[in-house]
C-alpha cells in the first residue's frame, strides 16, 4: 500500500511539472507589429468639328507661317486671362500649409520626373477624349519599329482626309524618311503622317491600334483604349490623364522624340514630289519667344483638339534641375482669348510646381533609423536597421524635412544570423498625411548565430510542438494505465496469497 502511494505521488508530481509547458505549447505566436524649347516644332490638328477633326491651333508667329494653318481656335489664354483664370494660392514664407492650386480643365496632372510623385492631379484616371494627344503612342511605336532613314511612300489612302482635318500638305507618291515624317507627324499634326505610319507598321489602322494597346498595357496604363494612330474622334478612342503621362515619359526617352517635339519650325527636304518647305509647330508654349504663350522651360510635346475633347496639351518643362510632366484635357477657348486654356494651364501648373517645391534630403545613406532586438545573436541582442539609399522628398519649399513624420514597417524581432545590408523593413515620411518617401531599411553590420543559444532554441521549439504535446499526453496516458495495471496486479496477488493463506491447515500448538 506504502507503494503505491509513492507511485501516485510521484505521477502527480511529474504532472505538475509538465501541465505549464503543455499549456504553452497551443500559445499564439507574437505576430511582429509595424512601427510606425528650344528650336523647332509643328503644328497641329486643323479644325475642332464634333465629326473628328483633330487639334485646330493657331500656327501664327513673328517668325514663319504656314499657310495651311487653321488652328487659331486652340491658342492658349492671353496673359490678361490667365492673370484673370489664376486660381493658385501662394503660401506665406513663414507658413507650413501645402500649396493650393485649381486646374481650370476637365483632367489634369503633375508629375516630378525625378521622384515620380503627383503633385496635382485631377480626374486623372477618368476616362478623357486624347484628340492629337494620341501621335505620343503612334510616335513611339514608330521609333521603336522603324530607323529614322527608313523611308515610307504615301498612298492614297493616306492622304484622304476629311475636310479640315490637320495636315502637313503631303501628297500621295511622295516620298520621305521616317525622320522627316515624324516632324510632319508632331509639328503640324499630319494626320496623313499618322495614317502612312499606321499602314507601314501594323497594315492597318486596326492592327496599329491593336499594338497601341498592347504597348499601353505594358507600360501600366490603366484606362486607355486606341481605334486609330491620328486621335480623330472615336466613342472607343479614349484615355486619361495619367496614362498618357505615361506614355510621353516613355516616348521621351527617344533621343530623336524629344527633339522633333521640341522644335518650333523644320525645313522639310525637297522630295519627289515638293520642294523644301518649312513645317510648323503648333504647340505655343516652344513656338514664338515674342509670343504672351511662350514659356522658356518648356520642351514640348504635342497638342490636340476636337469638340469632343475641348483643348488638349501634353508638354514638359525643367528648371534649375527640376523637370516636370503636365498633362491637361478638356480645356476650353474663353471669349476674346487669343490662345486656347491648354496652354495658360499648363503654364501655370509649371508655375505652381517650380515656385512652391523642393526637392530635400530627410535622411543620408547609412543614417541609423532604430534598433531591434535579435535572437540568437552572437555577441549582441540588437541589430541596427540604417536607410539602404539617400532620402529625397519633395517638400513644399518653407516646410522643413525635421516636420515630417517618420514611421517604420519593422519585425518586433529578428532571428540571427542577419547580413549585412539584408533590407528588414521600411521607413516612410509623411506630412498631413500625404507620402512622400519610402525607402529600405538594411542591417548595419553582419550578425552571427549562436551555437549554443540555436541548440537550446531547438530544443525550446520541439517542446512546443504538436508532437511532444502528443507525447507527453501519451507518457501521461501509458504513466496512468500503468498504474492501473500495477494496482490490479497487486490485488490479485494480494487474492493469491490470501488464498494460499486459507488454505494451509494450522498446526496444532504444542
Amino acid at each position: 500500500m506504502n507503494a503505491l502511494k509513492q507511485r501516485l505521488a510521484a505521477l502527480a508530481l511529474t504532472l505538475s511539472l509538465l501541465a505549464p509547458l503543455s499549456l504553452s505549447a497551443f500559445a499564439t505566436d507574437t505576430q511582429p507589429e509595424t512601427t510606425t524649347a528650344s528650336q523647332s516644332q509643328t503644328t497641329d490638328d486643323a479644325t475642332d468639328s464634333s465629326s473628328g477633326s483633330d487639334d485646330s491651333q493657331n500656327q501664327s508667329t513673328d517668325d514663319t507661317q504656314t499657310g495651311d494653318s487653321t488652328e487659331n481656335s486652340e491658342n492658349a489664354a492671353d496673359t490678361a486671362q490667365n492673370t484673370q483664370n489664376d486660381t493658385q494660392t501662394q503660401p506665406e514664407e513663414d507658413s507650413d500649409a501645402m500649396p493650393e492650386f485649381t486646374a481650370d480643365a476637365k483632367a489634369a496632372i503633375l508629375i516630378n520626373a525625378e521622384t515620380g510623385d503627383v503633385l496635382y492631379e485631377k480626374n486623372a484616371t477618368e476616362k478623357a477624349y486624347p484628340a492629337s494627344t494620341t501621335k505620343i503612342m503612334t510616335a513611339l511605336l514608330v521609333l521603336e519599329n522603324m530607323q529614322p532613314d527608313d523611308t515610307i511612300t504615301l498612298t492614297e489612302e493616306d492622304v484622304d482626309l476629311a475636310s479640315g482635318s490637320s495636315n502637313a500638305g503631303l501628297k500621295e507618291g511622295e516620298t520621305l524618311t521616317v525622320e522627316d515624317l515624324l516632324y510632319c507627324l508632331m509639328l503640324p499634326s499630319a494626320n496623313e503622317a499618322a495614317n502612312a505610319f499606321a499602314r507601314e507598321i501594323g497594315g492597318s489602322t486596326e492592327g496599329f491600334a491593336d499594338m497601341m494597346n498592347k504597348r499601353a498595357k505594358e507600360l501600366g496604363c490603366v484606362n486607355t483604349h486606341f481605334v486609330n494612330a491620328n486621335g480623330l474622334h472615336d466613342e472607343n478612342h479614349y484615355t486619361c490623364a495619367k496614362d498618357l503621362a505615361l506614355i510621353a515619359q516613355e516616348a521621351m526617352k527617344h533621343e530623336l522624340f524629344a527633339t522633333v517635339v521640341n522644335t518650333a519650325q523644320h525645313r522639310l527636304p525637297d522630295t519627289n514630289k515638293q520642294q523644301s518647305r518649312i513645317i510648323l509647330t503648333t504647340n505655343h508654349l516652344i513656338l514664338s519667344r515674342y509670343s504672351d504663350a511662350y514659356y522658356d522651360s518648356a520642351h514640348g510635346i504635342k497638342t490636340g483638339h476636337t469638340t469632343p475633347a475641348g483643348y488638349c496639351l501634353v508638354s514638359e518643362a525643367d528648371e534649375n534641375g527640376y523637370t516636370y510632366y503636365a498633362v491637361v484635357l478638356g480645356c476650353d477657348m474663353k471669349s476674346g482669348a487669343q490662345f486656347a486654356g491648354s496652354f495658360t494651364e499648363t503654364a501655370r501648373l509649371f508655375d505652381w510646381a517650380f515656385d512652391n517645391w523642393r526637392l530635400r534630403t530627410a535622411a543620408s545613406k547609412g543614417t541609423a533609423i532604430t534598433e531591434q532586438h535579435v535572437r540568437l545573436g552572437k555577441g549582441t541582442d540588437s541589430v541596427t536597421l540604417v536607410t539602404q539609399k539617400d532620402v529625397r522628398v519633395l517638400i513644399p519649399k518653407n516646410l522643413d524635412t525635421d516636420k515630417l513624420t517618420v514611421t517604420y514597417n519593422i519585425e518586433d524581432e529578428y532571428t540571427a544570423p542577419i547580413s549585412k545590408d539584408s533590407v528588414l523593413g521600411t521607413v516612410t515620411y509623411s506630412y498631413e498625411g500625404k507620402e512622400y518617401a519610402t525607402q529600405n531599411l538594411v542591417a548595419l553590420t553582419d550578425i552571427d548565430r549562436s551555437m549554443l543559444l540555436y541548440i537550446l532554441d531547438l530544443i525550446d521549439q520541439f517542446l512546443h510542438t504538436v508532437v511532444f504535446k502528443l507525447i507527453v499526453v501519451a507518457a501521461v496516458i501509458f504513466a496512468i494505465l500503468f498504474l492501473i495495471r500495477q494496482r490490479a496486479l497487486q490485488k490479485k496477488r494480494a487474492a493469491r496469497r490470501a488464498k494460499r493463506r486459507s488454505r494451509t491447515p494450522t498446526r496444532p500448538k504444542k
